[in-house]
């Protein structure tokens, strides 16, 4: 992908300074802290999960449905409809569970999953059955530059090709490819002349 930009996030210049969390490590990850201009490295244990409330950022996110049920394509609008006032940068919606970019604003990253899950659950409730519909925690990766923001749409908009799917990610339509490649950000065959490999943890 190439064209896109939202550098202006990414101003400044970072210093470094270290935070760590108790527990077992599983993951280690680094995030640039915008308050007092620096980076550090978080790791965590995912049963003692500590966020860090950084705001005015953009993330990438995924979350899951509960139990891995198949259900978030039984009324894919409903995606959209429970985001509000937010508008997700670049998202696709799997089965079973859906990646996305946010930028939050004044909001942390945990209050704008957070409403989105009350809505969409009571929404889904209302109209198919009662029960939990997604996992209580969520996975979130903030964007540190530009190379990194291009590298998560990327993988996003790959995501149905990598879960074997279909073999051209233009041929799924719960995603925002579509809308990036009318802005002329992606050629046509991308993704399906060859096949893409991404490194790291996505959440999944």
């Amino acid at each position: 992908m190439s064209g896109f930009s939202l550098r202006a996030l990414f101003a400044g210049t970072v210093d470094t300074c270290m935070v760590q969390t108790s527990g077992i490590l599983e993951l280690q990850s680094t995030v640039r802290n915008p308050t007092y201009n620096c980076e550090y490295t978080r790791e965590f244990a995912m049963k003692t999960l500590r966020r860090y409330d950084l705001r005015e950022r953009l993330y990438f996110i995924t979350v899951v449905t509960y139990q891995r049920e198949r259900l978030l394509l039984l009324d894919a609008p409903l995606f959209h409809r429970a985001w509000g006032q937010i508008e997700p940068i670049a998202w696709v919606v799997m089965v079973d569970h859906f990646h996305a970019i946010l930028e939050t604003g004044a909001q942390s990253i945990s209050q704008i999953v957070h409403a989105f899950k009350v809505r969409y659950s009571r929404r889904f409730r209302d109209k198919y059955r009662p029960g939990r519909v997604w996992q209580n925690r969520f996975w979130d990766d903030v964007i540190r530059n530009q190379s990194d923001l291009n590298h998560h749409i990327d993988y996003i908009h790959y995501n149905p090709v990598k879960h074997g799917l279909l073999n051209d990610p233009f041929d799924y339509t719960h995603s925002s490819l579509s809308d990036y490649y009318q802005s002329g950000l992606y050629e046509r065959d991308w993704g399906a002349r060859k096949e893409l490999v991404f490194e790291g943890q996505y959440g999944e």
